[in-house]
């Protein structure tokens, strides 16, 4: 009771707290409903913008497009590029229906008496890339060895030698092998390797015992074999090096011969058989200068 009373005289004693508290509650007129409908109402839309003070995006759009497009064209070209990648990929050269004009030089190798050195060229045309038909020619320059002086000086007994002037010969190649291998790491270099053999004529000149006495030639058949190794360098060009033999029966002066004429010499010569074996290093050269595959992958 004490605390009733006590509260009812603070009551009293103040009646404007009373007021403050009423104004600060809510009307007692208000319901619910009214409450809930001023809490949803949506917020007041922004003013618009005028169409003046909007900024100009169409360039920024278009160059945006434009990277796009980029960058789509680069990802199908890579794409593309990936898909071309074959497993087996083609030869990478082609002879069939070509010409190739083959420039040499070339050393004898096994005559210990007397070396030749030759020039010449090969003219060459591919009925397919694996069989060809050719010409050969070539010039002999000789060099008599120090072992043939020194045969002379030890033994006292002189050698027959004879000189190569020219030869001439229609051969025919045959590829049996092709492949290729990588230099440094970053270039891929082709090769092929041919057999070659056909049948010409070669002219020799007599060397006399008796530098005093006359020499004379000889045309002899000289059938020839060969293999070779090449190496493709540009759609056009081509180096290779080689081996040679050639097979011919010689005619040689007799070592009996005194001061007779030649005819009386040439009546008594010997003959032999005479193998030639050279070293070969050419550059090929090929018309037309390129080739296109007629096929599909």
């Amino acid at each position: 009771m004490k605390r009733l009373a006590f509260g009812l005289l603070l009551v009293l004693a103040n009646p404007g707290s009373v007021a403050a508290a009423e104004a600060s509650a809510p009307g007692a007129g208000e319901t619910a409903d009214e409450k809930s409908s001023e809490a949803e109402a949506p917020a007041p839309e922004a003013p618009e913008a005028k169409k003046d003070e909007l900024p100009d995006l169409s360039e920024e759009v278009k160059e945006a497009a434009a990277e796009k497009e980029e960058a789509t064209s680069q990802t199908t070209t890579a794409r593309l590029s990936w898909e071309d990648i074959v497993v087996v990929p083609r030869k990478g050269f082609l002879k069939r229906h070509r010409l190739e004009l083959a420039p040499f030089a070339a050393i004898s190798i096994n005559d210990s008496m007397i070396r030749h050195y030759s020039f010449g060229g090969d003219l060459t045309f591919y009925l397919t890339d694996v069989f060809s038909v050719g010409l050969e020619g070539q010039y002999f320059i000789k060099e008599r060895s120090e072992r043939e002086s020194l045969v002379g000086f030890q033994f006292n007994r002189a050698t027959t030698l004879n000189r190569f002037l020219y030869s001439t010969s229609l051969v025919f190649g045959y590829v049996p092998a092709y492949g290729k291998f990588g230099l440094f790491n970053k270039y891929i270099v082709h090769w092929d390797v041919s057999v070659n053999g056909g049948i010409g004529v070669i002219w020799t000149e007599i060397i006399p015992i008796d530098p005093a006495n006359a020499g004379w030639r000889n045309l002899d058949i000289m059938p020839q074999v060969g293999i070779s190794t090449r190496m493709f360098v540009t759609d056009w060009l081509s180096l290779s090096i080689g081996l040679r033999d050639y097979i011919f029966s010689d005619k040689f002066e007799s070592l009996n011969r005194g001061n007779e004429k030649v005819q009386q010499a040439q009546a008594a010569e010997t003959h032999a058989i005479t193998n030639n074996i050279m070293v070969f290093v050419s550059a090929g050269l090929y018309l037309p200068t390129s080739f296109s595959y007629k096929t599909p992958r």
